[in-house]
């Protein structure tokens, strides 16, 4: 999901997190964000080695996409995002 970071440096996540506690954990220039203590920990001991670790891992075991498969994908979230109406 993307979202934009207003003028105070606050991000908005949806209602589904209202109330509730998140942790931020800054990886490679990117935020990592859960509502596992243990989890951000892991990843902040961790960093940025481990996350490429699981993606390449993921990577090997689904194979790399097409740009096809890469295009049809934001066309989908695109529309999912900005029209009421299911794409066909």
């Amino acid at each position: 999901m993307m979202r934009k970071v207003d003028s105070k440096g606050r991000l908005f996540l949806g209602r589904y997190y209202a109330g509730k506690t998140v942790y931020v954990v800054e990886v490679g220039g990117g935020l990592f964000v859960t509502q596992d203590r243990d989890l951000a920990e892991r990843v902040r001991a961790l960093g940025v080695k481990a996350l490429l670790d699981v993606y390449y891992r993921l990577l090997d075991l689904v194979g790399e996409p097409v740009a096809e498969d890469i295009e049809r994908a934001v066309e989908d979230a695109v529309w999912r995002d900005t029209s009421s109406t299911p794409r066909s």
